[in-house]
């Protein structure tokens, strides 16, 4: 069961807004807002974010009451650009392909559309290298239906020695786009871990996506809350086998409690060792199956039907194998 705390979530946007200062904020609600619910995260930020990003067309629509820019961090095929340029949606033109798309709709529909060119300054996912950008610049010089508005990247690194290698590879970038163009344009490359690393990486927006739900520093508040039940309560002996594949045998006697949960409800197997909270109190994961986890419980009062706490305030079960991002998309 999950629970959310919309006051968490306007306090969190809150903090960014008084970080980032004149730079905007724009409100990162793809995937269904890390599994937050796009339509509600939307509805509470409207009136304090300057601008929203999804990832599909079919996420834009989903928000089109608010009263902000919606940006649409994914190329959208064919078919969905002329939905999106129609709905006047705010583009990405990452590569040479997606550039031919928008202009060939852009004139289909006899149209305008506003666009933030995607630089690739080093994590080799979508975006133009700087050796592309004379070419996409030829290219905007020829196609007045297009007009940039934007240019951005996005960090791969969580320290100030990758982001600013980075920042040191996008900046000459907006540069020669801007002097170009003969205007600014709104620069952003910094997640939420690059706007609370520095400011010089806020520039004119940065885009904030994990701590607006409450991830990154002391100073913000855990939006979602997920809770499972106990199901059964046993004493084991020492030596007793338990979970799958013998991969825990019990040193002496103690108490476990199953814990209907697994991965089938986004609690990962690669999570057995982390702990979760059982009446207050942090009990380790000895086992995960598909619908229920197995926790020592020794020297906790529990009883069947306990509420066991598993993400929240206090309690991150995330590690090197299982991030938070995929805690917050997957577990409820």
């Amino acid at each position: 069961m999950q629970y959310l705390d919309f006051s968490a979530l306007e306090h969190n946007a809150l903090y960014f807004k008084g970080l980032l200062g004149n730079s905007k904020l724009c409100a990162v609600i793809k995937n269904d807002a890390y599994g937050h619910g796009i339509v509600h995260v939307a509805r509470y930020l409207n009136n304090i974010v300057d601008c929203f990003a999804v990832g599909s067309v079919f996420e834009a629509k989903q928000i089109d009451f608010v009263d902000k820019d919606i940006l649409i961090l994914i190329p959208p095929c064919a078919s969905d650009m002329k939905l999106a340029i129609n709905s006047g949606y705010v583009l990405i033109v990452d590569s040479f392909e997606t550039f031919k798309i928008v202009k060939n709709v852009c004139d289909e529909l006899d149209k305008t559309v506003r666009i933030h060119i995607k630089i690739d300054s080093g994590m080799s996912r979508l975006g133009f290298g700087s050796k592309d950008i004379g070419k996409l610049v030829c290219l905007l010089e020829n196609s007045p239906r297009i007009i940039v508005e934007g240019v951005y990247s996005h960090f791969y690194g969580e320290n100030a020695l990758d982001c600013d290698k980075q920042f040191q590879e996008f900046m000459p970038c907006c540069r020669a786009i801007e002097q170009f163009l003969g205007k600014r344009l709104i620069k952003h490359i910094s997640n939420s871990g690059g706007a609370l690393l520095s400011n010089k990486y806020h520039l004119d927006m940065a885009r904030i996506g994990l701590g607006l739900y409450g991830y990154g520093n002391e100073n913000l508040r855990a939006v979602k809350t997920v809770t499972a039940n106990v199901v059964a309560v046993k004493e084991i002996g020492a030596g007793s086998v338990v979970g799958y594949g013998a991969k825990f045998v019990a040193a002496a006697n103690c108490k476990i409690a199953v814990v209907d949960v697994g991965y089938a409800q986004g609690f990962a197997r690669a999570l057995v060792g982390t702990s979760v909270e059982v009446n207050g109190i942090k009990c380790k994961v000895l086992a995960v199956c598909m619908a229920m986890i197995i926790v020592e419980v020794d020297n906790v009062d529990v009883n069947v039907g306990d509420s066991v706490k598993l993400l929240g305030a206090g309690i991150n079960i995330s590690n090197d194998t299982v991030s938070i991002y995929e805690l917050l998309c997957n577990l409820h």
